[in-house]
């Protein structure tokens, strides 16, 4: 059986079209549809449901997903274990990022790795952490940085393997000429009358709806965005405040804006480099681990590098 019609099949059942998936796997439609047919040929059975509307699988067709998504996975690990076993220098390492890891510490990392791996193809996708995970799972990224909340965190999950980069505390972004901008550090109380630039739903979102919670107050939120650059300047326009990790104040360039520590709040985002438990790791893999978790040594930034056990996803 081809691996390229398991691999279309299931960018189909992703996309819920034969279009889409033809436009993520960079081929024609008609291609797409062949390969279907192909594999249904194979099997016997019909795996998917076609409307005019969406394209699901069928209840064989999930069956099916199922073991497809186990197969790919069980290659990419044989892939990277005869890697590791050979200790070889080429192939290819997927990241994936959250974004402002990209734009605070991961770009450093990849500039140390390519020069160690010259030969070895590096590619990076921006994800938030359950698109991340569910990519780790897929085998369709080899690492990826992700984030979490204590305060609203999950129980540790099993499938995943966290090596804890940094433990990164909760500033409130104010303008300079604010009262609070002449502190050492606000309460999150005394933010309870302010009106606050806050993330869309997210993780960042229910974390600090928790925060505040347990304050005894719930933000009275102007503005939403999950761009830290444009929260920033929505602070320094004078929009609101808002509560972004102080690893953030990497790209908080301005003058016009203050980074406060916040005090007395469990608030903080732990960041670290997950791969698949149990999988195997090429020397590529590895090195890259290693730069992720050192990008931050010697840097000045307002974080608490801790000592942690696994970290929950």
């Amino acid at each position: 059986m081809d691996t390229t019609r398991l691999r279309v099949f299931r960018e189909v059942t992703r996309q819920g079209s034969f279009t889409a998936a033809a436009d993520v796997l960079h081929i024609s439609q008609p291609a797409v549809s062949q390969h279907v047919a192909k594999l249904e040929q194979e099997l016997g059975c019909r795996l998917l449901e076609r409307s005019s509307r969406r394209v699901r699988p069928t209840s064989a067709g999930e069956v099916f997903l199922r073991h497809v998504e186990s197969l790919l996975a069980g290659l990419d690990d044989a892939r990277r274990e005869l890697a590791a076993l050979t200790r070889s220098d080429c192939g290819q390492l997927r990241l994936t990022v959250f974004p402002s890891a990209v734009a605070t510490f991961v770009a450093s990392a990849v500039g140390a790795f390519r020069a160690a791996f010259p030969k070895v193809r590096t590619s990076l996708t921006e994800a938030d952490p359950p698109i991340a995970l569910a990519r780790l799972l897929a085998g369709d990224t080899d690492l990826a940085v992700v984030y979490d909340y204590p305060l609203v965190g999950a129980p540790v999950d099993p499938r995943f393997d966290q090596t804890l980069i940094v433990a990164d505390s909760m500033a409130v972004a104010v303008r300079a000429d604010s009262a609070f901008a002449a502190h050492g550090s606000v309460p999150l109380a005394a933010l309870s009358g302010q009106e606050w630039i806050a993330p869309g739903p997210s993780m960042c979102r229910d974390a600090l709806n928790e925060a505040c919670r347990r304050t005894g107050f719930g933000p009275n939120v102007v503005s939403e965005t999950n761009d830290y650059q444009a929260m920033l300047g929505l602070v320094e326009a004078g929009v609101g405040v808002a509560v972004v990790p102080r690893l953030v104040g990497a790209i908080a360039r301005s003058r016009s804006i203050a980074l406060v520590p916040l005090a007395a709040t469990r608030l903080e985002r732990i960041v670290s480099v997950a791969c698949r438990s149990g999988s195997a790791l090429t020397p590529a893999m590895e090195f890259m681990r290693s730069m992720l978790c050192g990008a931050l040594a010697g840097q000045h930034t307002e974080v608490r590098e801790v000592e942690a056990p696994a970290l929950s996803v």
